[in-house]
């Protein structure tokens, strides 16, 4: 048997009752973001059956297997013009950060007789997407006057390139630009999104502005991780996903690689991320960057150090363990976030609900 990736599915509905428990209590909605699940419908139809009533999602591939779901979904991925069409179609919210987009949004939906639902993107120093603030009056009126395109909020991403953390004085920030836009419209915006699951550390410390009614989260949920902080929050189940694969090879090897580098990178002797501690056993695990990168694993069993990998295999010390590791036997992993999308999308890996 090849690589499994392993899903508690109950561990996942109490993640998702926990942070809409959390979010409740504070007057926040939340949107589940399943962009990491690559397109598994068991199990986002499972969290939309379960109380999910809003769901994001970055490829409109995926929002076209939800077609049928009865829940809101959201593009949060802003589309390129020639994708105008399916996302009107597909999505009843996306986030938006240039004119150009929301021109060919506003075509489509007049074309298809639609009304759909715009949340702009505003920079506060991630430096991924959204418009400057100078930018954003002008875009919002924009926005407004628009056929077939509603102004639902704005909203900001943090934490995704740089771990820039959501706080109050950024946080603060995003409910002024809401309250600057609602003024000079003369509306109500609905939703003023303040990011992802970085965010959840000040919904539980109770220090999120109360103009912040919507977070998107998706890493909290799936495993229970608080993004940037590596910490869990109240109740949350970290042990939702298991990646098991099987070890292919056990030998007593040197520690130190021999024989002549590649040119352009120093000698053995040389290099001060090796070091020669004898004769050491290692084990061949039978999963490679193909399916996912090794920095992105925790072993189970912490005696075990992840030494690299390779496109099809992954290298591990095993002579300090307890158990005497064998051809044959599996090893378990957790994953980080990254780890997971790439467990997920691997066809390589078989995924099993439980």
């Amino acid at each position: 048997m090849g690589a499994t990736l392993t899903i508690d599915t109950q561990g996942l509905l109490d993640n998702l009752r926990t942070v809409h428990r959390l979010a409740h209590d504070r007057g926040v909605d939340i949107s589940v973001v399943t962009k990491a699940l690559t397109g598994h419908r068991d199990l986002v139809e499972l969290l939309v059956n379960s109380g999910a009533t809003s769901i994001c999602e970055s490829h409109l591939e995926n929002l076209k297997k939800w077609e049928s779901l009865t829940c809101e979904k959201w593009l949060i991925r802003s589309a390129l013009p020639g994708e105008a069409e399916d996302t009107v179609r597909l999505a009843d919210v996306s986030l938006v950060s240039e004119s150009m987009t929301l021109s060919h949004l506003s075509q489509q939906a007049v074309r298809q007789d639609r009304t759909h639902k715009v949340v702009i993107m505003v920079e506060l120093g991630e430096l991924r997407e959204g418009c400057l603030g100078d930018e954003l009056g002008h875009l919002a009126t924009w926005c407004h006057e628009l056929p077939g395109i509603e102004l639902y909020g704005i909203g900001a991403n943090l934490s995704c390139l740089h771990d820039i953390v959501p706080d109050v004085v950024n946080m603060n920030l995003l409910a002024t630009y809401a309250e600057s836009i609602e003024t000079h419209l003369g509306i109500s915006l609905p939703v003023i999104s303040g990011g992802s699951s970085s965010a959840l550390r000040m919904l539980v410390d109770g220090t999120l502005p109360k103009r912040i009614n919507h977070l998107r989260l998706g890493e909290a949920i799936l495993l229970g991780n608080i993004v940037c902080y590596d910490e869990p929050y109240p109740s949350a189940r970290q042990d939702i996903f298991t990646l098991s694969a099987g070890i292919i090879e056990v030998k007593d090897k040197p520690s130190l690689p021999y024989g002549q580098r590649a040119p352009g990178r120093v000698a053995v002797g040389e290099d001060p991320t090796l070091s020669d501690q004898g004769i050491r056993r290692r084990a061949l695990v039978g999963i490679g960057k193909q399916d996912v990168r090794s920095e992105y694993l925790v072993a189970l069993d912490p005696q075990i150090t992840i030494l690299g990998d390779t496109s099809d295999c992954l290298v591990a010390d095993v002579t300090d363990c307890d158990r005497d590791y064998a051809v044959g036997d599996r090893v378990d992993f957790r994953l980080k976030y990254s780890g997971l999308v790439t467990a997920m999308a691997s066809v390589y890996v078989t995924k099993e609900l439980v």
